[in-house]
This record gives structure tokens, C-alpha cells and sequence, in this order.
């Protein structure tokens, strides 16, 4: 059994990262060869033979089920007829909407849907300021006209895959609500939109009795929505290691369950006719298992709360039996059942950080390790929980807090004894007083993990290793923390070597790496030698909140190893790359920054201007800034933006910001633009720039164009990208092919499209949404 679950978990994660799933008669195929090597499994006594057909077993059957529900999805995401087109729709609010100060969020069901529709799509309506925002409720029936949208994301090496987190949810499209309207019809009155209005006004209740933010703390904790929470308060957590004290996990259900279930068998052995009925082991398991299945369905029945309650019940299944399993046999049931569920858990970091957790609990506590006393229990316990999830930690985030053992000693049990409890108590009871008391208790807590984050140690960051040296090191530390008398298990330790020790290439000398990564509608390159790092503009801020500095540019920073930036470049003062600066400079030491004129960041090191001819050298490769001259003065912001031209020997890339053709003139008038291998098209393909004499000027081999799929100013203009094709240029496109990587040293130029080279069956194929002509398509942008 153990190797046959092993298999489906192999499959789903094969499956999960492909670029395309089998269709439905090669899933039958593998459904009829799982039934051939389950008959020959039954008839096999061969010890080892066995294990190989169990694996097999496994192999097969995960790949036909994760492909089924693969299709069966993909049949349910908006058909790209319907991306941009706007449609009046009647349905019903799904789930808990949320109330942004200007506008709402919410899912939508649509009742009656063409072929193509979704059947859930996730909308926002945001009405013009001082406009009266109706109150919805789960169930409410509502009219909307709404601009329909095909999800996507951005893509860069190892970041958040947005359009894969909707596809695991099961929401099919977006959509920007114009006009919204509630239907004067009866609320939807089934079980789910009941729990869902239940849960709706405990929020509401919760945000009435405390102060915003540690109401968004305890509404995670009692409903499991977390978009109260605000940015600082997850910096806090998660740089502590105890974001899971406020996601709805197994910890919360576990607390509920064992606190519900003990009460039940308390009071069940006072009561002489009730045990005479049932023993009270029996009726505390079965409270234990209502209790938790009671607080999924507070908490919304999401993804996580859903795995948590599966675990439980499967255990407390096993508990009911008579055969009392051992407890690795549990997990794996547990396992099993979650990856039924959701075959897409497996792309979750919360899956593998329940479940590497319980694991390493299971494994410390089942063993000979000599532990006595509940302090050095749990002192035992949480050191294999922190060993076996740090690798876990290192591969999904590529950091690993050092305060996490100490913070969780602090914060788990006042949690579990203090906060759950009178979380819970206050959502079910009337009155403030238990919601008033966890807001008490949450704040001086909240307070201690703050402190604890901004210690300047207490977050270790590294390029994410090679799964191959992760593996390692989990495999290592797993043999640490065996039992006593295990052979050598200080060699365990050693395994970690590697990982610590490893650093990700870096270029040699004399040549360099670029990319431009993809932040939507802005700009954001990061140009690495040898031994530099430099970062060309920041990416754009968003006008309802956050920036793309803190979303994409800093964790991809943090991927690819940046510990110290040598140079930013913040080429002049548009939102659309000066937007995330002072995240960088939040996040990164920076030991020069440059900015165009008018550029005030109140953040950072002392500012230098970028006055044209100033040049210098690092590992071989020449930094020469192009524009503006020292006594140059343009009334035009993007004018004054920062060029700057990367070279070796072997070729060059060009950076010009957002100039127009106003200043192409200049630069051509003073010293000339250089020829240049790579450029990054001036303001984002606009056709203010770009103009014949610029193009024809640098004869570029290949031109990066960065912009937003879609977006309202259509950059890239059709002109402008025939100019550039037309003189020989191959395009590239960041909203079409995702973040955009060069190589440039002896023997030229490569380039990739990160789109290309990671792709995943949900992904969309990209096309221009103004012109399909292929002529202006990179040849890496086709899938």
C-alpha cells in the first residue's frame, strides 16, 4: 500500500508539471493497465517484485486521475472568445465577498451560461468614487455587466504562478464588474450559502468588536479569510515561521477537535446509561470528528481546511477500528485521501508543509529517543518539525527563519490554549467579551513577533538549491533525528553541507546575464557579471495598493541569490518604474543609486545623477550611461530618463528607459547610439519612441519589448513592431512570453522566453489580442 500511494503522489507531481495532460482515451488506456498490474500485484509474493508493481500500480492510476480532472477543469475555464468582451449576467454570490474600503470582491456562480462561460468567475467592482456600494451576501442574486478576462499571470523563474492558484481553486475567469444590480429575489437558501452567511456575520461582528488589523488576525483564525490581514502583519509571521498560526491548518482543527472531543468524553463518563451504550473512547473520537468537521465548515471548506479535516477524520477512522493502525499508516491514509480530493495539492506549499510537519512528528515520537518529561517533548518535537520543513522552506521560499523555533515555542501554545478557543467562543456566543479577550491576547503577541522579525537575523535568504541537493539534505536530516542507536546518524548532518555550501553560476568574466523580468505594465531588468549585481528600474506601484517590487522583483532577486545590490537604476520618476524602489531598498543593501532627474525615493543611500559619457568597468564588462547630458533640461519626465549601454566584446544591450524620439535626436546629435546586440524598446513600444533613425541607428539582432497583456495604452504599438521586424530585429515580448533572459559574451547573444521554457497545461498560448500576424512572433513564443 505504502509504495502504491507513493506512486499516485510521483504521478500527480508529474502531471501537475507538464506542459499538457493526456486526453481522455489515454487516460482510459492507463485505467485498463492499472488493472492488469493490480491482478498481478494480487498474484505476485516476490518481496521486492511486489513493491515495484505496487509503484507501478500507483504510477498509473495517479496519472489517469490527475489527467481526468485535468480535462474535466480545463472544460470549465473562459473560452478566449469571451477575454475582453463584456456580458450582462444573472447569478449568485459564492462564498464570502470582500469589501475593499473602495469596492467589493466577490465569486460569482452564473445561472445560465453559453458554452464557454465558467461556471465560477472571480470579480471586482471598483464604481467611481463617492457612488453607494450595495452590501452583498453569500447567496445574494445579482445582476452585473462585466468585462470578462482570461486568467493570467506573471512569469519568472520560480515566482507566484497567479493563473495555476485560480486553476487550483476552480475559479474558470476574471472579470471587471461595470454595473452591478441585486435581483429582489429570495437569497439562496442552501447548506452552503447558509454556513456562508453565518460565517459572513461573525466576520462582520469580529471587525466591529476589535481594532482593523488584529480583526483581520482573528477573522483568519474563526472564518479562514485572510484579506484583513495587512502586509506588515504577514511580514511579521512569516518572517517568524508562524503564518500557519493564523491559516485555518491542521493545528486549529486538531485544537477544536481535542478540546470538543474531550469535553464530550468528560461529560460521557458521568453519565452511567451512556457508557453502558457506547464506551467513551468511542464518543470522544466521533465528537472529535463532528467537532472538526463542524469548524471546516465555519472556515469555508477551502482547500487547506479541507485537507486539514480529511487528516482528522482519517484518523479518527482508524481510531474506531479495531485493528488500531500505527500512526505512518494514518498519514499515508491521510495522504492518499487529500490527493483524491485535490490532485492539485501537490503544487501547494501548504501540503507539503502539513504534511512534512506531521511526518516529522510522527518520526520523533514514535521512536527510541529517550525523550522524558513534557518540556523536553516538545522541545524534541519542534526541533524535527523546523529540521524536516527546512529544506521544504528553502525550495518553496528560498528562506528559512532563524527565530522560528523560539517564536513557535512562544506563539503555538497561546494560540492553542488561549486564542482558538476564545476565537471560537466569541464567534458562537453573544456578546465582545471572548472576541475582546483574543484581541488581547493577539496584540501583545502580534507585538513580540514583530520584534522578533526585524532582529537582524532572523531571516536567512539564499538562492533556491537544485531539488537534487534539497533532497539531500531532507534525506540527511531525516536520518538525524532517528531514533538512538540508528548507525551513524551524525553523518545525517553532513548532507546539509552541500546545500549550505552551494551558490547559484554566475557569469564569467568578460561576458554578462540579463533579464527583463515580466512586471506588467512597467520595467524591471537585473543585469548580472561576475561578481555584480545591477537592477535597471523597479517595476510599476498599483494604484489600490502594494507594487510590483515587493510581488516579483524582490522574491526573483532572492531566487537568483542577490545578496547586496551594487547599482540600482531608477531611471526617472513614472510609477511605472520607480513603482517598487523603495521595496527593493527595503529588502536590499544597496551600495549605489542612481536616479533620473526629479526621482525622490526618501529611501536608500544618497542619489548620483546619470550624466551621459560616465563609464566603468566591472569583471570585464563596460557600463557607459548614454543620456542626459550633464546641462540638458526636457520638460518631459520620460526625456529625462537614465540610458544605459552594457557591453563586451562579444555584444551589448541597451536600456533607454522611456525616452521619445524628442530625445532619440539628442542622443544622435551629441555622441551617436551606439550598435547595440539587445535592446529593450524605448517606453514599452509606445509610438512616441522607437523612431526610424534610433531603430535603424543601433541594427539590433533582437529588441525586448515589456508590457502588459492587454493593456489600455496598447504597448506595443503594430508600427512600432514592424519597424523593429523590419529591420532585422527578432521580437521578444514579456506579456507574451513571460520574463525575458540574455546571455551575452564571446560567441554572442541568447535569449529565452521563461513562458516557454516552464510552461504548464493551464497556461494559456499568448497571442497579440490585436494582431495574430506571425511575422511579429519570436519563434520561442510558440507552443
Amino acid at each position: 500500500m505504502q509504495m502504491a500511494i507513493f506512486g499516485v503522489l510521483l504521478a500527480l507531481l508529474i502531471v501537475q508539471h507538464g506542459a499538457s495532460v493526456l486526453p481522455v482515451w489515454g487516460s482510459a488506456g492507463l485505467c485498463l493497465l492499472a488493472a492488469v498490474v493490480a491482478v498481478a500485484c494480487w498474484c505476485t509474493r516476490n518481496g521486492w517484485q511486489r513493491q515495484a508493481l505496487c509503484l507501478m500500480l500507483g504510477l498509473s492510476v495517479g496519472v489517469a486521475y490527475g489527467s481526468l480532472r485535468a480535462q474535466w477543469r480545463l472544460a470549465d475555464q473562459l473560452d478566449d472568445a469571451f477575454d475582453g468582451a463584456t456580458y450582462i449576467l444573472i447569478g449568485t454570490v459564492v462564498g464570502l465577498p470582500g469589501r475593499p474600503d473602495d469596492g467589493l470582491r466577490f465569486e460569482f456562480a452564473p445561472d445560465v451560461a453559453p458554452v464557454g462561460l465558467p461556471s465560477r468567475l472571480s470579480l471586482s467592482w471598483y464604481p467611481k468614487p463617492g457612488a453607494v456600494i450595495p452590501t452583498i451576501v453569500p447567496g445574494q442574486r445579482l445582476m452585473i455587466e462585466a468585462r470578462l478576462k482570461v486568467i493570467r499571470g506573471q512569469h519568472n523563474p520560480n515566482g507566484f504562478d497567479y493563473a495555476g492558484w485560480q486553476f487550483a481553486r476552480g475559479v474558470g475567469g476574471l472579470g471587471y464588474v461595470r454595473t452591478l444590480a441585486p435581483i429582489d429575489a429570495p437569497v439562496a437558501m442552501g447548506v452552503g450559502a447558509r454556513i456562508d452567511r453565518w460565517r459572513d456575520a461573525i466576520r462582520a461582528r469580529i471587525h466591529r468588536s476589535v481594532e482593523p488589523d488584529i480583526a483581520g488576525v482573528l477573522t483568519a483564525m474563526a472564518v479562514g479569510d485572510q484579506r484583513g490581514m495587512s502586509d506588515a502583519t504577514w511580514s511579521s509571521l512569516r518572517n517568524t515561521g508562524t503564518a500557519h498560526l493564523v491559516a485555518i491548518s491542521g493545528l486549529h482543527v486538531s485544537i477544536v477537535a481535542m478540546l470538543f472531543g474531550g469535553l464530550v468524553g468528560w461529560l460521557w463518563r458521568r453519565i452511567p446509561r451512556a457508557v453502558l451504550w457506547q464506551p467513551a473512547q468511542r464518543a470522544t473520537v466521533v465528537a472529535a470528528a463532528v467537532a472538526a468537521l463542524a469548524y471546516g465548515a465555519l472556515a469555508g471548506f477551502g482547500v487547506p481546511v479541507t485537507r486539514s479535516v480529511l487528516m482528522l477524520l482519517t484518523a479518527c477512522v482508524a481510531l474506531l477500528s479495531s485493528r488500531r493502525p500505527p500512526a505512518s499508516r494514518i498519514w499515508l491514509l491521510a495522504l492518499l485521501g487529500v490527493m483524491v480530493f485535490d490532485p492539485w495539492c501537490v503544487i501547494s506549499a501548504g501540503f507539503w508543509l502539513s504534511f512534512g510537519a506531521v511526518g516529522a512528528l510522527i518520526l520523533m515520537l514514535s521512536g527510541r529517543h529517550g525523550v522524558r518529561g513534557r518540556v523536553s517533548g516538545f522541545a524534541s518535537a519542534q526541533l524535527a518539525v523546523t529540521v524536516l520543513t527546512a529544506p521544504l522552506l528553502l525550495v518553496l521560499f528560498g528562506q528559512l527563519s532563524l527565530v522560528s523555533p523560539l517564536a513557535n515555542a512562544v506563539a503555538i501554545p497561546l494560540v492553542s490554549i488561549l486564542v482558538v478557543p476564545l476565537v471560537l467562543l466569541g464567534a458562537l456566543l453573544p456578546g465582545d467579551f471572548f472576541l475582546v479577550m483574543a484581541a488581547f491576547v493577539m496584540e501583545h503577541l502580534m507585538s513580540v513577533l514583530t520584534w522578533a522579525a526585524d532582529l537582524p537575523f532572523a531571516v536567512w535568504s539564499m538562492a533556491t538549491p537544485p531539488v537534487s541537493l534539497m533532497l539531500l539534505a531532507l534525506v540527511g536530516a531525516l536520518w538525524g533525528i532517528m531514533p538512538r542507536g540508528t548507525p551513524w546518524r551524525v553523518l545525517g548532518w553532513v548532507a546539509w553541507a552541500p546545500v549550505l555550501l552551494w551558490s547559484p553560476p554566475r557569469p564569467s568574466a568578460g561576458t554578462f546575464e540579463a533579464r527583463v523580468i515580466d512586471v506588467g505594465q512597467g520595467l524591471a531588468v537585473h543585469v548580472r557579471t561576475a561578481k555584480h549585481d545591477v537592477l535597471y528600474d523597479t517595476g510599476p506601484g498599483y494604484y489600490r495598493g502594494g507594487d510590483a517590487g515587493e510581488r516579483h522583483v524582490v522574491p526573483y532577486l532572492q531566487d537568483a541569490g542577490v545578496g547586496t545590490l551594487d547599482l540600482l537604476v531608477v531611471s526617472h520618476d513614472d510609477m511605472d518604474h520607480a513603482g517598487g524602489a523603495v521595496s527593493v531598498l527595503r529588502s536590499f543593501p544597496v551600495r549605489r543609486l542612481v536616479t533620473g532627474q526629479g526621482v525622490a525615493l526618501g529611501a536608500g543611500p544618497a542619489p548620483t545623477p546619470c550624466h551621459a559619457g560616465k563609464a566603468w568597468i566591472w569583471d570585464g564588462v563596460t557600463f557607459r550611461w548614454l543620456h542626459p547630458a550633464a546641462d540638458a533640461q526636457f520638460r518631459d519626465d520620460n526625456d529625462r530618463s537614465c540610458v544605459l549601454h552594457v557591453s563586451v566584446p562579444g555584444g551589448s544591450l541597451l536600456l533607454p528607459g522611456d525616452v521619445s524620439s524628442r530625445a532619440e535626436r539628442a542622443v544622435a546629435a551629441v555622441g551617436g547610439w551606439p550598435t547595440s546586440t539587445v535592446v529593450v524598446a524605448p517606453h514599452h513600444g509606445s509610438r512616441s519612441a522607437s523612431s526610424e533613425a534610433l531603430v535603424a541607428a543601433v541594427n539590433a539582432d533582437h529588441v525586448v519589448f515589456s508590457s502588459a497583456y492587454g493593456n489600455a495604452f496598447g504597448h506595443p504599438v503594430v508600427t512600432v513592431l514592424e519597424r523593429w521586424h523590419d529591420a532585422g530585429a527578432r521580437i521578444w515580448r514579456t506579456d507574451l512570453q513571460g520574463a525575458v533572459s540574455v546571455r551575452l559574451g564571446t560567441t554572442g547573444a541568447r535569449l529565452g522566453g521563461e513562458h516557454a521554457e516552464r510552461p504548464r497545461y493551464w497556461h494559456r498560448k499568448r497571442a497579440d489580442p490585436r494582431r495574430a500576424d506571425a511575422r511579429l512572433m519570436s519563434s520561442a513564443s510558440v507552443e
